[in-house]
């Protein structure tokens, strides 16, 4: 959250300098005539084109989850070794995500955006294990992972010639995947020789809310910021946090 706090404020702040300068941002009430519906058909010396209505977007998305505890037992893969007592809170609660979207602006305080986002690879070694007489080396691995998609609607409320504060509110579908191994490896040629797992699957409708703000780098192209929350409340996943930063391209 201070992360994005800081971000809004160093936009806000480079915007108010730039003021003087030509606004990018054609949504602004002083490049808006006050009869909206003129706007939309190109009157008062305007093009109904420099109302952008459409947009793509890509985001890096840094999330941060919060686990339900839940113990569980492996094998262990190594003769004589005791067996590996795990729990779900070992898993990394840091995972990073890339994020596509498009967008339908209708409105100039509304519009509608529908994503997909994916997680990142990001296996994590926790435990390690190896005996003098044995050849091999025993590791437990985490790895936690999801996929979404959904629907946001956007409220943009332009502040600045090239700033826009938005708040969103959207819900998804979430598909979490966790799995936990636990294996032996060759100590010579470090190939897996045998191992145990547990998986844990998860998939949740959820809403999600979200704040942030648009910088408009020119008449096609903004810098967004945002933090969103989502709330999953499931047997996995109980929460996510987000900050997100991207790039659209208006058209």
């Amino acid at each position: 959250m201070k992360k994005l706090f800081l971000t809004t404020m160093l936009l806000a702040q480079a915007t108010a300098f730039s003021a003087a300068a030509q606004s990018y941002n054609p949504y602004y009430p002083s490049n808006v005539p006050n009869n909206y519906a003129s706007y939309a058909a190109a009157k008062q010396g305007r093009k109904a084109s420099a109302f952008k209505k459409f947009s793509v977007g890509f985001d890096y998305v840094i999330g941060s989850a919060s686990l339900v505890e839940q113990e569980f037992t492996l094998a262990n893969p190594l003769n004589g070794g005791f067996p590996y007592k795990g729990n779900t809170d070992k898993f990394e609660d840091s995972i990073d995500s890339l994020n596509v979207n498009i967008g339908w602006r209708p409105f100039r305080y509304l519009g509608f955006e529908a994503f997909f986002q994916h997680s990142l690879s990001d296996n994590q070694v926790k435990y390690q294990e190896s005996y003098s007489l044995d050849p091999r080396f025993a590791m437990a691995e985490y790895d936690l992972k999801y996929m979404a998609y959904g629907l946001d609607a956007v409220v943009y409320i332009p502040v600045f010639s090239r700033l826009d504060i938005l708040g969103t509110v959207g819900v998804a579908n979430y598909d979490f995947n966790a799995d936990a191994e636990f294996s032996s490896y060759n100590t010579t040629s470090n190939n897996k020789v045998r191992g145990n797992s547990v998986s844990f699957d998860e998939s949740k409708v959820a809403f999600r809310y979200g704040g942030g703000a648009q910088v408009w780098l020119s008449q096609r192209l903004a810098f967004r910021a945002m933090y969103r929350y989502t709330s999953i409340g499931g047997d996995l996943i109980d929460d996510i946090s987000e900050i997100s930063l991207g790039l659209r391209y208006n058209f």
